[in-house]
């Protein structure tokens, strides 16, 4: 079965407001299976921590840049 996805009624919404819009996602996940080993998770881990402290990083930028652009807003 493939996936299906509905629009759920919202009442009226502006039409520029299409992403706030909510969609209910119906699926049925296919069997799988997948061999794995202890070290590959450890590396999985890693990798994910590496992540975090990039995305930490780029958090920080990114609300330094929201303040900039809110400041231009109301000058």
């Amino acid at each position: 079965m493939a996936d299906k996805f509905t629009k759920k009624d919202m009442g009226e919404m502006a039409p520029d407001d299409w992403k706030d819009h909510v969609v209910e996602k119906e699926f049925q996940p296919a069997k799988a299976k997948m061999e794995m080993t202890y070290a590959q998770l450890e590396q999985e881990l890693a990798m994910i921590a590496e992540m975090e402290e990039t995305n930490k990083a780029r958090k920080a930028e990114i609300e330094a840049e929201m303040k900039k652009v809110k400041a231009a807003v109301e000058a």
